[in-house]
Formats: structure tokens, sequence, C-alpha cells
């Protein structure tokens, strides 16, 4: 079973300078699976696979980096991700977590644990994706601070999911809100799937924040595809999409499987065979 992830999520997005030295800070801690930044969900984020199952080193590593003048007028969240639950932080380890984050920060902390499907997590976790990046749920914060600079950081606790990013192109809001139902929610049939409406902060383009959570029963493929056939309903069409998480092989192989025939499986070799580049050159012709 792979290790632990450590997923930090912070928004508005960091500088790039801030956003290297952490990145190099946290590297000590485990690999760096995947870390950018999205102009149009208004956010940075980093997932790290941790060598052990300490999450308080890279924690202290992250707060110490972000707290002070970098923490005002954003929000974080943290998730801890494993498979095992046994892996996870207990309570006691959680609320440690928790207090030292409160004195680093100087901000509510918010805790959640999810035991849910990602479908039900969006109604209650601590920090949703709202309209513009990250978002204060319906949570009380476990450690409340009046008058912080920082908006709240959310600690949240819980099995890996997948991240993603979609465009709409031309759709206007009732559309991305049916679009987002029909992938989301009780009356979806999605029940591992969370979308969460939003517009980009870059231009307003109708955009959705997209949670995968076991990626063999919900196809990354299928959810993008029934999300193109609402937004045609409406006029518009599916745009850039992009992963702003890592995403387990085992989900990529669920996907090459329904769309292929193939019985993919970890340990095969699949080789993708391309013409040399300096063949297609003399093909196609040197340009002027």
């Amino acid at each position: 079973m792979p290790g632990p992830l450590l997923r930090l999520v912070a928004s508005p997005p960091i500088s790039p300078h801030a956003f290297d030295d952490i990145q190099a800070a946290l590297s000590r801690h485990g690999a760096i699976l995947a870390a950018g930044h999205d102009a149009d969900l208004n956010v940075s984020a980093l997932t790290l696979a941790l060598a052990g199952d300490d999450f308080g080193a890279p924690i202290r590593s992250f707060a110490q980096r972000f707290a002070g003048s970098i923490a005002a007028g954003r929000a974080f969240r943290v998730e801890l991700l494993s498979d095992d639950p046994v892996r996870q932080p207990g309570d006691e380890s959680l609320r440690a977590i928790a207090v030292e984050l409160h004195g680093e920060f100087s901000a509510s902390i918010y805790v959640g644990r999810r035991t849910v499907p990602v479908s039900a997590w969006a109604f209650v976790r601590p920090m949703p994706w709202g309209r513009r990046g990250l978002a204060v749920g319906q949570t009380s914060p476990m450690l409340p601070f009046g008058e912080a600079a920082c908006h709240g950081v959310a600690v949240e606790v819980g099995a890996p999911s997948v991240l993603f990013k979609v465009r709409l192109e031309n759709l206007p809001e009732e559309g991305l809100l049916r679009a987002c139902n029909a992938v989301s929610g009780p009356e979806s049939g999605f029940i591992d799937v969370a979308a969460y409406p939003a517009a980009s902060a870059a231009d307003g383009t109708a955009t959705v924040a997209m949670e995968f959570g076991d990626g063999s029963r919900s196809l990354l493929s299928r959810g993008l595809a029934v999300l193109e056939i609402e937004a045609q309903r409406y006029g518009g069409r599916l745009g850039q999409a992009a992963l702003l998480s890592h995403v387990p092989l085992e989900s990529l192989l669920a996907v090459l499987r329904a769309r292929t025939g193939l019985s993919a499986h970890t340990g095969q070799v699949l080789e993708t065979h391309l013409p040399r580049q300096d063949a297609v050159f003399h093909r196609a012709g040197p340009k002027e």
C-alpha cells in the first residue's frame, strides 16, 4: 500500500520564490509528486509522498515558511492522506498539529476527518473549493483566532483523492450548476466524484474544481465525458483541463482498460513507437 501523502493548497497562489523554497524544504521529507499554480482556481498546490509516517516534520517546515507576511490575505488547506486509516494521524496527533499551526499562523484552525465519499465530503469539509479559490465551510474552527491576517488553515484527514481543474467555455451559470450536479451529489450516480462550481479568477470563465476518490469506481474520463455532455446542452464546451495533484497508476490503468479494452495492469510495459525526430523533420521539410 502506498505511503502517506501530504497535500498543501494555498489561495491565492504564493510567489514562485516562496513556492520553490517550500519544495526544496519538503523534498527532505519525501518525494514531490506534483507542484504548480492554477490561475483559474487561484491556488498553489503541492503533493508530497512522505518517506515515513511522520506528518509533523514537513508540516513544521511548511508553517515556518508560510506563517507571517506570506499568510496575510490567504487561506491554506493541509491534507493528511493515506489509504490505510492506521497511518493517518490519530485524534491526539491531529490536535497537536492544529495547536502548532495555531501558534505559527495566529489564525483560526479548522479540522476535519473524511469518512465518507468525496461527493458527500464536499458539503461538510472545513475548507471546500469556493467560487475563486478556497473558502471556509460551514464548520466552526477547532481553534478560533479573532482578527487574524490569515483567512484560516484547514487540516483535513482522509484517503487520497485526485484534483482536476476543468474550464467550461461559453457556459452560462445555470449550465455550470447543472453540469456539476450531473457528476456530483446524491442524484448523479458518481459517489466518488465531487464537482465544485467556480468562476475563473483570471477571466471569469465557468470553471469546475473536481475531486475523484476511488478512481477504479469513478473513472476520470467518464466524469469528464458526462461534464462535457451536460455543458453542450447549454451551448458550452469542455475547455482546458489540468491535473492539480498526483494521480495513482491504477486510476490511469482503469481508464485505459475502459477506453481500449486492453487487460492493462501494474507490471506491464506499454510501448508507444514514435518516428525519429530527424525522420519527421525530413518528411515535413525544413521550415523557412
